[in-house]
């Protein structure tokens, strides 16, 4: 058996050691802050430039990217997911998210507009025109889903100008349709401008006519029941994504709000 006086002497070095531990957080740096940023797959080059250029100008503030369709995100938030802050491609989701509690409302601020774009193949080996050749069946077309904002946008796009288009498959965000066009699985569809500006060099784009062509909103905002320091950081980094965060954004093709 260990005496009592060694015990309560292993014990009150045990404190000390843990308190010793606590104050200098055994080595971790600890004055460095991470912020969740939840953002909408179409801003995923700016977006993560816009970090980027943040973290040179606030070196204590981390930020920590996640992209995907905006539907997805709000299901992710409303399961739990630790986002601080939150960027979407259209006003719904963000209404949803202040309705259901999740977003403090008085931070929700307009970042961006962005348009619609037709892509195809590179070199545009069909000779697709408009959106109106998308209603032929030689033609295949890929969607965003409308459960997301740019499948949402591009369905009013084909109901304006009274095409219907039987889609080869609905993508969960932009960047599916991006791709499944780029890589030839598909000949066409329906994407952000800025989205076709960034992959430029390896698919086509076709203008949309304005009178058929819709725009977008980029609503961002931080999340309700953040501590003190979370909430000084998040503000920081909106008031970033306001100020210089607005040229980054030009620069990738989006329109200021």
């Amino acid at each position: 058996m260990v005496p009592a006086s060694r015990l309560l002497r292993t014990i009150s070095i045990g404190i000390a050691a843990g308190l010793l531990c606590a104050l200098s957080a055994c080595g971790r740096n600890e004055s460095k802050v991470n912020i969740d940023v939840y953002a909408a797959s179409s801003l995923t080059t700016a977006m993560t430039s816009i970090a980027s250029a943040f973290e040179r100008t606030e070196p204590n503030i981390h930020i920590v990217l996640n992209f995907a369709g905006s539907a997805t995100l709000v299901e992710q938030i409303k399961q739990g997911a630790p986002a601080d802050v939150v960027v979407f491609a259209d006003d719904k989701q963000m209404n949803d998210l202040v309705e259901s509690g999740n977003v403090n409302e008085d931070t929700v601020t307009n970042i961006a507009t962005n348009m619609l774009t037709l892509i195809v193949e590179k070199g545009n080996p069909l000779n697709i025109k408009n959106v109106s050749d998308l209603a032929s069946p030689q033609v295949r077309t890929v969607l965003c889903d409308v459960v997301q904002p740019c499948g949402k946008y591009a369905a009013q796009v084909l109901e304006r100008a009274k095409v219907v288009v039987q889609p080869r498959s609905k993508e969960t965000n932009v960047s599916g349709v991006t791709q499944k066009v780029a890589s030839g699985e598909a000949d066409a569809g329906i994407v952000y401008v800025t989205d076709a500006l960034a992959n430029a060099s390896k698919l086509g784009a076709l203008p949309i006519d304005k009178d058929v062509n819709v725009s977008n909103n980029y609503p961002i905002a931080a999340l309700n029941e953040l501590s003190a320091t979370a909430q000084q950081a998040t503000q920081t980094f909106i008031d970033f994504v306001m100020g210089g965060g607005q040229k980054i954004l030009n620069d990738y093709g989006f329109i200021n709000p």
